[in-house]
């Protein structure tokens, strides 16, 4: 059970609900975790530890002190002594550690100090060894209690930090911020908070505003909105602070920023982790999932898509992509159709077809018989593969015979020659893709 000392209070409090659901205000100035259950989920005390410092440092507590013991009077002691602080897992040399310590430790032996080095009692070695009633007597029942309380004698109670039901915390800021990597370190120590209150809860969400608050009074204006979206459900920090990160890396400040705000837009109950022996089918796909959240952010929503193959003969057709953000929305529908096709694109030729097509096929001129591409010769070396198709849509039949081309440096492309020009003054040949 470790203490904390000192500590931000509330704030701290609600982020490190990430490490156990049992998060106490011991005084003033320590929070009290228990965090028996909490060991073999992170890996034991060491990582506990270490991660709980890294939690505070977001929070900008640096100089916290943190100490371990069975109980929690013995924690905060061993947080509070001036030395490296104890963390201490066994009962069994819980007696021997606390008798060490100074007998003034106890904050109820504070008002009897001079009285007890009047008698030599320097320690709480020395302290427990006085008879009780006369201690009780000459002192305050209320040593004895802590006496009991730190050498597990008797147990200790807590009312335990209660999260709110909604995630709204506000940062006051105590200057002007007009740089979004200062912006980000606040927006940092609101998303630890964020990640112990949805532990707490035992969810995830996946949509968060940050809200930029600007200059109040004559030149008051709206807040600046930074809408955070994932494409799967998240509860860690670093899920949020990595997109996050590349979002602010593109924003413009209109005004300086004198507050910050977090809002969790929407949280839903989480996925119980995977308890079996072998990975988590679903690991690899959340994997990828961060991946384009992160392309997302940093290059644009409109800019990375996945394909979306469409049921048709012509390559411009089948060969149709959309934004990810847009993955659950319904397929683009084609002039001639009133319903995206849900068939399987037809079955074609085997043939070699490029990765690469370009947005509308480019028209090339002839030197001699070979069609030439930005002025380099294109020699043939693979076709014709003969399609013929869409007499029934707007653009009318189609007569292509595809080829695969090369140039001098090894260079390959794929295109057609229109059997039948649409214009006397036309070659009839069209550059349509490129292969890797």
């Amino acid at each position: 059970m470790p203490a904390l000392q000192p500590a931000g209070a509330p704030e701290a409090a609600l982020a490190l609900l990430q490490y156990t659901p049992n998060v106490a205000f011991f005084d003033e100035d320590s929070i009290l975790l228990e965090v028996q259950a909490s060991l073999s989920l992170f890996k034991g005390a060491r990582n506990l530890c270490r991660l709980i410092r890294g939690s505070l440092r977001k929070l900008g507590i640096g100089h916290a002190r943190l100490g371990m013991a069975p109980t929690a009077l013995a924690a905060r002691l061993f947080a509070g002594r001036a030395a490296r602080p104890i963390r201490l897992f066994g009962t069994r040399r819980l007696p021997r550690q606390l008798d060490l310590l100074p007998a003034f430790s106890l904050p109820s032996v504070q008002p009897y100090r001079d009285w007890l080095e009047g008698i030599g009692c320097r320690s709480l070695g020395q302290l427990r060894r006085l008879p009780r009633k006369g201690l009780q007597q000459r002192s305050s029942p209320e040593v004895v209690r802590e006496l009991d309380f730190a050498y597990g004698a008797a147990e200790q109670h807590f009312t335990w930090f209660q999260p709110p039901s909604r995630f709204a915390q506000r940062h006051e800021l105590i200057e002007r911020l007009e740089h979004t990597h200062a912006i980000l370190a606040v927006a940092k120590r609101l998303i630890e908070q964020l990640c112990g209150w949805l532990q707490a809860r035992q969810e995830a969400g996946s949509e968060l505003m940050l809200l930029l608050h600007h200059e109040k009074g004559r030149h008051a204006r709206p807040p600046s909105n930074v809408t955070l979206r994932l494409s799967e459900d998240a509860w860690r920090p670093e899920d949020f602070t990595h997109v996050l990160a590349e979002q602010l890396h593109t924003l413009s400040l209109p005004a300086a920023v004198i507050a910050v705000e977090l809002i969790a837009e929407s949280s839903r109950p989480r996925t119980p982790a995977n308890v079996g022996l072998f990975p988590e089918p679903g690991q690899w796909q959340r994997q990828e999932s961060r991946l384009l959240d992160l392309l997302q952010a940093r290059l644009g929503p409109e800019r990375v898509r996945q394909p979306a193959p469409g049921a048709h003969y012509m390559p411009e057709q089948a060969n149709l992509w959309r934004s990810v953000q847009a993955a659950a929305s319904p397929r683009p529908c084609h002039a001639e159709q009133t319903q995206p096709s849900k068939l399987p694109p037809p079955r074609l030729a085997v043939q070699a077809r490029p990765f690469w097509l370009l947005p509308s096929p480019q028209a090339l001129v002839m030197k001699g018989d070979r069609p030439v591409h930005q002025g380099r010769p294109l020699r043939l070396v693979h076709g014709p593969e003969r399609l013929e198709t869409g007499w029934w849509s707007l653009h009318g039949h189609e007569k292509r015979d595809y080829f695969i081309a090369q140039d001098a440096q090894g260079a390959r492309y794929w295109l057609y020659r229109l059997r039948e020009p649409r214009a006397a003054q036309e070659t009839g040949w069209f550059l349509h893709g490129f292969f890797a």
